[in-house]
C-alpha cells in the first residue's frame, strides 16, 4: 500500500515530503488531482533496499552540486546545467553539532527543492513550517537513511533523485535538507477510552502494536454526513484546522476492504489538514494529541465521483486515526 491516499495537492513542501519518504508518500491523491503519478519522488523503499549504495557516477555528479548559506536559513542551491542522476543519491554537506539523530525520532526538516535540468526553484519551507519526517532506516529512502545515520541535529544533507513529470518524462529533483530538531513521539494513541455510539463500525486494537482492525455491522448503512467518533481521548494539545498532524492510520471501504495503512507502510505519516480530503480536516480539527478517532467520511467529503487508486468513485471512507503530534503552520 504505497499511496498516501489522504494527501491532496502537490505543493512545494509536499515535494520534500515525497523525497524524504520515497514510496511511503508517493502519489499524493486528491479529489481534484487526476495525475498523482507525476508527484516528484525519491526511489521507493522497496526498490532501493536492494541497491542502497548509489552508483559511483551519481556520487560524483552530486559532488558538483553546491549549497551556500547558514544551516537553518534559506540557502543557495546550484546545480550544473542539465544535471541528472540515474538513482537516489545523498551526501552530508554540513555535519550537525546538536544531539545525535536516533532511529524512531521525529525530525523537523527545512528544505529547498530545485529542478536538476536548469536549477528552477520548486519551493522551500524556510518561510513557513519545517517538514516533519519520522526517521526510521526501514521506512525512508535508503540513501537518505544512510546519510542521516549517526549525524546530529543541525546537519545539512544534499539529496537528488530521478522521477517522472506530468508529461511522462524522466526528470531529476535536487534538495537541500536542514535537520532543525529531533524529538521522540509515541507510536499509538494514549489516553482515556471513550464508549462510541452504537451502530458504528467496531474497532479492535492489536494488543501488542495497537494496529486497528474493524468489523462492519451487518446491514450497515453509510451515513450521508461526517462521523467523527473519539475512541481514545488524549491529553495533548488541541489540533487546529490549519495544523499538520503526525498520525498512525488505517483506511477501509464499507465492505471491509483495507486500502491504506501507515501501520503496514511501516511508519507514521504527517499531513497538513489544509491539504487532505475535507473529511479528515473537519473530523480531526478540535481533537487532541494522543486521541484515536474513528472517521466515516461520505463521498462529498472524500473523493466524490472520482476514483482514487484502489478506491472506487462515490466511496464512503472509514478511517481509524491515532493523533501522535501536531505542528502549527507559521
Amino acid at each position: 500500500m504505497k499511496n498516501r491516499t489522504v494527501l491532496r495537492a502537490r505543493t512545494a513542501t509536499g515535494l520534500v515530503a515525497v523525497a524524504l519518504t520515497g514510496a511511503l508518500a508517493l502519489a499524493g491523491c486528491s479529489s481534484d488531482d487526476k495525475d498523482a503519478s507525476s508527484t516528484p519522488s525519491g526511489t521507493s523503499t522497496t526498490s532501493a533496499t536492494s541497491a542502497a549504495t548509489s552508483s559511483a557516477a551519481d556520487v560524483a555528479a552530486l559532488e558538483k552540486v553546491t549549497v551556500k548559506g547558514t544551516v537553518g536559513k534559506k540557502p543557495t542551491l546550484t546545480v550544473p546545467k542539465d544535471f541528472s542522476v540515474t538513482g537516489a543519491v545523498a551526501r552530508v554537506d554540513t555535519p550537525g553539532t546538536g544531539t545525535e539523530i536516533k532511529d524512531g525520532e521525529m525530525l523537523a526538516i527545512d528544505s529547498l527543492a530545485v529542478q536538476g535540468s536548469d536549477g528552477t526553484a520548486l519551493g522551500d519551507t524556510y518561510s513557513s513550517t519545517p517538514q516533519s519526517m519520522y526517521f526510521s532506516e526501514s521506512s525512508i529512502v535508503p540513501q537518505l537513511a544512510a546519510a542521516l545515520k549517526g549525524q546530529k541535529v543541525g546537519a545539512r544533507v544534499v539529496y537528488a533523485a530521478p522521477s517522472t513529470d506530468s508529461e511522462g518524462k524522466t526528470v531529476t529533483y535536487v534538495y537541500s535538507l536542514d535537520v532543525e530538531s529531533a524529538k521522540t513521539i509515541p507510536l499509538r494513541a494514549e489516553g482515556t477510552a471513550v464508549t462510541p455510539k452504537s451502530g458504528l463500525p467496531t474497532v479492535k486494537l492489536d494488543s501488542k502494536t495497537g494496529e486497528p482492525s474493524i468489523t462492519i455491522p451487518k446491514g450497515y448503512k453509510a451515513p450521508k454526513s461526517l462521523v467523527s467518533q473519539t475512541l481514545i481521548k488524549g491529553k495533548g494539545a488541541k489540533v487546529k484546522a490549519t495544523d499538520s498532524v503526525t498520525v498512525q492510520y488505517s483506511g477501509w471501504l464499507t465492505d471491509g476492504t483495507e486500502f491504506d495503512s501507515s501501520w503496514k507502510n511501516g511508519a507514521p505519516a504527517t499531513f497538513s489538514l489544509s491539504q487532505v480530503v475535507k473529511g479528515w480536516g473537519q473530523g480531526l480539527a478540535g481533537q487532541t494529541v494522543g486521541s484515536q478517532v474513528l472517521l466515516v467520511i461520505p463521498p462529498s467529503l472524500g473523493y466524490g465521483a472520482q476514483a482514487s487508486g484502489s478506491i472506487p468513485a462515490n466511496s464512503t471512507l472509514i478511517f481509524v486515526v491515532d493523533i501522535l503530534d501536531t505542528q502549527s503552520a507559521s
